[in-house]
């Protein structure tokens, strides 16, 4: 009987702390999130969130994409919680990139054309492609008769 009451501790202890990080994480990404629609989406990238005053055109262009990057982590995270299914890795590639070619047509909205930023534009484009081309290649060969 003693056994027994220590292995439903042990246990409902071992559940507690995978819901208590399955809510850290959930908060964290939801605030990834956030913060990146919210640098993304605003015309302003001076907020509450940024420390630092920024002014240049280089460094708006730059937090733009790396806002980018924190949607597709927040969403990836979000998704990953929510999930039982195994996702893999070309669809969290192509998700990550998506959301980078997101915050790069808000970038060229709010910030305007450069070469460099028109440049990188292209190569995530051509990624993409690729990735997606990829994927669906990578499918199509899958033998479901295991």
């Amino acid at each position: 009987d003693e056994c027994w009451s220590s292995f439903i501790f042990i246990s409902s202890f071992y559940a507690g702390c995978s819901m208590i990080l399955k809510g850290i994480i959930l908060i964290l990404s939801i605030f990834m999130l956030l913060l990146g629609l919210l640098n993304v989406l605003t015309p302003g990238v001076n907020n509450i969130f940024i420390p630092i005053e920024i002014n240049d055109l280089d460094t708006r262009i730059m937090v733009r994409s790396l806002s980018g990057i924190l949607i597709g982590i927040g969403y990836l995270s979000i998704r990953f919680i929510f999930s039982s299914s195994r996702v893999q890795i070309g669809n969290v590639l192509l998700s990550i990139t998506l959301c980078a070619l997101f915050s790069k047509i808000f970038s060229f909205i709010y910030d305007g054309f450069t070469t460099y930023s028109v440049t990188v534009f292209f190569f995530v484009v051509c990624y993409g492609i690729c990735l997606y081309y990829l994927q669906k290649k990578r499918k199509n060969q899958l033998d479901f008769n295991l």
